[in-house]
Order: C-alpha cells, then sequence, then structure tokens
C-alpha cells in the first residue's frame, strides 16, 4: 500500500507590527504584537511514496524539479531556488522512495509569506509521512529553523503562525514566550473581507535585506532605528485595538499610519509603481492601503468600500498590477492522507 499525504497552508497580510517578530528585537520593544491575516492564497505541498527509486522533487510553482538516489545525496548547489524544500527532504531523510511536489498560489515574492506557508506544509507532510506529528508550536520552530537556514538571516515568526492558524492573528512576544489569540471572527472577517483587495504589482528584490539592515542598526543601538521600532510598536497595539474592537474605519488609519513610518523610515520599500498605485487608490475611494511584507515590490493590500472597488478596479487594470483574487482564510494548516 502506496501512501500519500497532501498539506496546505494560508499565506497572509501583515497588518501591524512586522519586524516586531524578529528575536531578540522584541524584547526591547514590549508590548510587542503583530497582527496579520491569513488570506486564500494557498501553500501546498504533497509527498507520495514511490515505486521507483530514490528522491524526486517537483515545484510546480517555480517550474522546477530535481531528483537525488538517497536523501545522502540531496544538493542545492547547482539551484538556490530548489533549497528550502531540498533542505526539509534531507532533514527528515526519508529511507522509502517518495516524490515530493510543491505549489503557492501567492506569485513569487509577493511579500504574503509564500515561503514560510510551504515551509509549514512541507514540515507537516513529511512529519505524517514519516508516521510523526508535531504539535503546533513544534512545527512552527521546525519550519522557521529550516528557512533560516536557507535565507542566512534572522526570520521572524509571524508568517508561521498564520500559516499554522488561519483566521485574524494577534501575535504577543512576551517575556514569557509567544502567544497567540484570534483577533476578530464572525461578521467583522465577513466585513474585513468586503473591504480587502490585494495588487501585485511585481517580484521584488530580495525581502529579508530591509529586516537584516534593521535588525544590525538596531543591535548596533542606532537611536533612530530603535525610535523607529517604538513607532511600530505603538502602532501595532492601536491596530490591535482596532480590531478587538470591530472598528473598520480605524483599522484602514492604522494600515494608513504603519506604511507611512515604514516608508519614511525605509524608502526602498515603496517603489514609483508603488506610490502611483496608492495615490491612485486614495483617488477611488480606498479607505486604508499598506505594502505587504517587506516592499520593493510584491502586494498591496487595500481597504475598499465595496461601492469604490469597481472603480478601482478598473483603474488597476490599466496599470501593470493585477488583483489577486482571494478571501480571508479562516482555517490554518490542513493534513490530509490517502492511501492505495
Amino acid at each position: 500500500m502506496s501512501r500519500t499525504v497532501v498539506a496546505t497552508a494560508p499565506t497572509r497580510i501583515d497588518f501591524a507590527g512586522g519586524t516586531l517578530d524578529i528575536p531578540p528585537l522584541y524584547l526591547f520593544h514590549q508590548p510587542a504584537l503583530t497582527i496579520n491575516v491569513a488570506i486564500s492564497l494557498y501553500a501546498t505541498v504533497t509527498v507520495r511514496q514511490s515505486q521507483g527509486r530514490g528522491i524526486r522533487l517537483v515545484a510546480r510553482d517555480q517550474d522546477k524539479q530535481a531528483f537525488w538516489a538517497s536523501a545522502s545525496q540531496i544538493d542545492w548547489r547547482q539551484d538556490r531556488f530548489l533549497e528550502l524544500m531540498a533542505r526539509f527532504l534531507r532533514a527528515f531523510a526519508p529511507r522509502s522512495a517518495i516524490e515530493m511536489t510543491t505549489d503557492c498560489q501567492a506569485p513569487a515574492g509577493a511579500g504574503t509569506g509564500g515561503s514560510s506557508a510551504l515551509a509549514i506544509a512541507a514540515t507537516a507532510a513529511l512529519a505524517r509521512l514519516g508516521e510523526g506529528r508535531m504539535a503546533r508550536p513544534e512545527l512552527i520552530e521546525y519550519a522557521r529553523a529550516v528557512e533560516t537556514q536557507t535565507i542566512r538571516v534572522p526570520t521572524g515568526y509571524q508568517d508561521y503562525y498564520a500559516a499554522v492558524y488561519g483566521g485574524a492573528s494577534v501575535i504577543e512576544f512576551g517575556l514569557a514566550g509567544i502567544v497567540r489569540r484570534s483577533a476578530a471572527g464572525g461578521e467583522f472577517l465577513d466585513e474585513l473581507e468586503r473591504h480587502l483587495v490585494v495588487v501585485y504589482t511585481g517580484k521584488p528584490r530580495f525581502s529579508g535585506a530591509n529586516n537584516w539592515q534593521l535588525f544590525q542598526r538596531h543591535i548596533s543601538g542606532d537611536p533612530k532605528v530603535v525610535r523607529f521600532f517604538e513607532r511600530l510598536k505603538s502602532n501595532a497595539v492601536a491596530m490591535r485595538d482596532a480590531f478587538l474592537d470591530r472598528d473598520l474605519r480605524a483599522v484602514a488609519d492604522m494600515l494608513n499610519e504603519d506604511w507611512a513610518v515604514r516608508r519614511a523610515m525605509l524608502p526602498s520599500m515603496s517603489t514609483p509603481v508603488i506610490d502611483t498605485l496608492i495615490r491612485m487608490s486614495r483617488r477611488a475611494g480606498a479607505l486604508g492601503a499598506r505594502v505587504c511584507g517587506a516592499g520593493g515590490g510584491g502586494c498591496i493590500a487595500f481597504l475598499v468600500d465595496p461601492a469604490s472597488r469597481p472603480r478601482l478596479e478598473k483603474l488597476l487594470a490599466g496599470s501593470r498590477a493585477r488583483v489577486l483574487r482571494c478571501r480571508i482564510a479562516r482555517r490554518g494548516l490542513v493534513v490530509r492522507e490517502i492511501s492505495r
């Protein structure tokens, strides 16, 4: 009997508190919070026991593949784009022949945590195929550790929590550890979803560069960076309160404020295209706008009155941007097994 395991995890939009999720920076800015919302642009990893030999990796989202005769021979030096998944395969060291297939509905470099969602899905799928199960905290730590090895700079936590839990999250980074709580549900998530427009502007440069630059300057004691993180903290607290109060206008206002603070600190987070799209959206009636992730390209999340949505999408159609059809993902990671 051959076994197939399919793991699916959502990507996310970060509303406030991104960059505060990188250890140990959050210890210096208490209370440190990140607020994000999972979206239905899913990362999927399928692992299947094969009747053949060796280990095959098929990355559909990158139109690439690789084959190794055994786990000990897994190597990614010839193609760094396959490194993340190759590292997971080597870490789990399957003893039987398997095929791993990966796919992600979020475009490359979208700034929505696609690689982290793939990391969560790969960890869960390979653990299940190996007759093991990981609790959520262990799953998050394992996936984050392997992705950190891959990108070679410190990485934060928020993407993994969105992928595992789904919904709207307030992630609290305290002295005793990390606690995730639901930020909203029910009717407010429905209202937020009706107002949400996600637009892809194109692939950015390496998105870890901005965060790594900030990390280095913070550790060096740069007072400008320390003040910047204090602003991020204040914005995150206000965003959490806006979610808990179910106040969509306040959410939109804080989305604008957080973007203004980040863009002033790191002008490279924006581009002429991004600036134009945000100005255009405001003329079309957008309530709020913020670039996802580390910026420099990727996605913009807009909050738009539903009555203004057709006008905004018509304006966007004349630009190089692409509207990504998605909803708020109420569920996080789903793992299912198929036996034949």
